[in-house]
């Protein structure tokens, strides 16, 4: 059944399907489409047999050995009942064997749904039960929270360890796949047939399970990787974002296939170990979130590495705002501008950036992917905006949103066909597009509407400074209905204090308009992160309302001592 007959089902009749645009002539595909059957048989096809296709510690995978890896992992789900159109459950580090499984199961027909590995049993209990994942594949070093999920979860029949496992009541993988044929005919799947199932990453609320076709997996490399990336043979891929990421899941599983090229496979994700496997494999392409970024730095810094020798020709940034501290630092060490992108779960991956050879435009994270529509759109009335200024960020294109079982959030997102990125952005005359906010970070104090970013990005100058997120919280001197509150990470060697929030909020007046400084500053060890590594601010909103209304340890905005003004954490 394809994803639309499904949506149709259980959508409120006021509710519009996302119009799914084909208009480049690689996104011409035949209703019968199997992606696993294009991605793998097809490189096959096109001579790339002896190439590498993924590299993992000292294993060398090549696309022929891949194929017969596919095929029987694939032969030994069939011999486990799994059928077309099941859902499966896997819970794998980015390893080959997490690779071979989401092929493996697409090219039968069967829809993988890959999870974090820092999932905990809550999460594993609710993706079972919301996708009514009738097997649940993880690995044997990750039991700990599916044994405690066991209990709760309604429709899992079979359990599969990977390799093996000594915990009853678990097939062994090894077991399955060495008595599985290594031939397999490719199941007979349409365009629109269920391929993929990942979840947000819940940092704006409760996750939300994303359905992607076997059109929708290809169609994110035969446009943005295609044009932007402009990806060939010869590229190796790598990065931090993992696989059941949207991210990871185009760079490193769809794009390296699709084009021939390969990737690096890493089950360990430390800027260490990733700047290491830059410099063995050759890595020429790298996509990671900006605040991963900051980390590569430090990480340099700590090596005393003032300019990386490498091959890269790209590195990729999205996931959320890039500080222009970090862009400027990235240039200097690796030689290459940071290239800004933006995508969502929901289309899959990237719906705004550059191409590969075109120079980014400062503050700018690009323009319509090729094959993808953009429009900036008045919140209120849904009718585009002129150029300049700012409004709601709306997409069309090959790939849309499509809510398993939200039909009030697919209702919210979609409209008139458009998907709703609720991002506020501001469009040039050149199509170029430019970062506000979040339409539900937007600070409003005073009468001023104040994007966080723009606040985040002036701090961030600040030596002392490692990270920052901001917020709106109650003005304590109730003057006004919120002010805008800053949670800091500081650098090694500083340490919180009065002063330091003192020379903060002066930095901040010396360098940007002094209406939109931090009334309050809080220091914290960490900031609360996604399993992607994107900020959640929906727990700093939380942890905000839940706080003691005031505090011994306050600066206000004349520089003075104020109950409530600033708290100072893990000092």
């Amino acid at each position: 059944m394809s994803v639309r007959e499904i949506l149709r089902g259980y959508l409120p009749e006021s509710s519009t399907l996302p119009e799914q645009i084909y208009d480049l002539p690689e996104l011409q595909y035949p209703t019968r489409l199997n992606a696993a059957e294009e991605l793998v048989d097809g490189a096959i096809e096109r001579g790339f047999g002896e190439r590498v296709a993924f590299f993992f510690r000292d294993e060398l995978i090549t696309y022929a050995e891949l194929q017969q890896q596919v095929n029987r992992v694939g032969n030994a789900f069939k011999d486990l009942g799994v059928q077309p159109g099941d859902r499966v459950l896997l819970r794998l580090p980015d390893r080959p064997e997490l690779v071979y499984c989401v092929l493996a199961l697409q090219k039968i027909g069967a829809v993988p749904v890959p999870t974090y590995t820092l999932s905990r049993a809550q999460d594993l209990i609710y993706r079972e039960n919301d996708t009514e994942a009738k097997v649940v594949v993880a690995d044997a070093g990750l039991l700990d929270e599916v044994e405690k999920a066991r209990p709760g979860f309604r429709f899992a029949k079979r359990l599969v360890a990977v390799p093996s496992s000594t915990c009853p009541g678990y097939s062994s993988y090894e077991e399955l796949v060495a008595s599985a044929p290594s031939t397999l005919t490719a199941a007979g799947t349409g365009r629109e047939d269920l391929a993929l199932i990942l979840y947000t990453s819940g940092s704006t609320g409760e996750p939300k399970g994303c359905w992607h076709t076997h059109a929708d997996t290809l169609a994110i490399a035969d446009s943005y990787a295609r044009y932007c990336v402009q990806a060939t043979p010869d590229d190796v891929f790598a990065g931090p974002p993992p696989i059941p990421f949207a991210l990871g899941f185009g760079f490193f599983l769809v794009f390296p296939l699709r084009f021939g090229a390969a990737a690096v496979l890493a089950d360990q994700k430390t800027p260490e170990v990733m700047l290491k496997a830059m410099e063995r494999y050759g890595v020429t392409v790298f996509a990671a979130v900006a605040t991963y970024y900051g980390m590569l730095l430090e990480q340099l810094v700590s090596e005393g590495i003032e300019r990386f020798a490498s091959d890269l020709r790209l590195l990729l940034c999205g996931g959320e705002p890039l500080a222009a501290r970090v862009a400027g630092e990235s240039e200097r060490a690796f030689g290459l501008p940071l290239i800004q992108f933006l995508g969502t779960t929901e289309m899959l991956h990237n719906i705004v950036s550059y191409r590969a050879d075109e120079p980014p435009r400062s503050g700018s994270f690009g323009h319509a992917v090729p094959g993808y529509q953009v429009a900036v759109r008045d919140p209120e009335t849904f009718v585009e905006v002129p150029r300049g200024e700012p409004g709601l960020l709306t997409v069309r294109g090959p790939t849309g949103t499509k809510y398993w079982r939200k039909p009030e959030q697919q209702h919210k997102t979609v409209r008139e066909g458009w998907n709703i990125v609720k991002d506020i952005v501001r469009m040039d005359e050149d199509g170029y597009l430019y970062y506000v906010a979040r339409s539900d970070e937007m600070i409003v104090s005073a009468g001023y509407n104040i994007a966080p970013a723009d606040v985040e990005n002036v701090l961030l100058r600040h030596p002392a400074v490692l990270k920052v997120a901001c917020i709106g919280a109650p003005d304590p001197e109730g003057r006004r209905s919120s002010v805008v509150k800053a949670c800091v990470v500081l650098r090694s060697g500083h340490e919180p204090s009065d002063a330091l929030v003192q020379e903060l909020q002066e930095f901040f007046k010396a360098n940007a308009p002094p209406f939109m400084y931090p009334r309050l500053v809080e220091f914290l060890p960490e900031l609360p992160e996604t399993l992607t590594g994107k900020i959640r601010r929906s727990e700093l909103h939380v942890r905000e309302a839940a706080a003691p209304s005031k505090s011994d340890n306050a600066v206000d905005a004349g520089g003075s001592k104020s109950d409530g003004a600033a708290r100072t954490l893990g000092s």
